[in-house]
């Protein structure tokens, strides 16, 4: 009985902490490295850094996250990004 409940408390933390944003190039090839800052209405948080997939997991925190913004050295990034699309949001840097 203990088991079955660990499994599902372990279930249900691992899901909520999916990647919820993917960066990648203009051909749809994923960036590893690229820094994605959420950004609040006031200032922008530090970045987390996206793995060899190009994704990465930015948890919603106070004041509420409204936009992210990817960059990463040789790409161009877009405008900021809204934190309210469906997940994951798919991020495209171009060359």
């Amino acid at each position: 009985m203990f088991s079955r409940f660990c499994l599902l408390a372990l279930a249900t933390v691992g899901a909520s902490c999916t990647h919820n944003v993917h960066v990648v190039d203009q051909d749809g090839n994923p960036i590893e490295g690229a820094n994605v800052y959420p950004v609040t209405r006031s200032f922008r948080h530090d970045p987390v850094t996206t793995n060899r997939k190009g994704t990465v997991y930015v948890r919603q925190d106070l004041p509420p996250i409204e936009h992210i913004q990817a960059t990463k050295p040789g790409y161009t990034s877009p405008p900021l990004t809204s934190y309210h699309l469906p997940k994951p949001i798919t991020v495209v840097l171009t060359k």
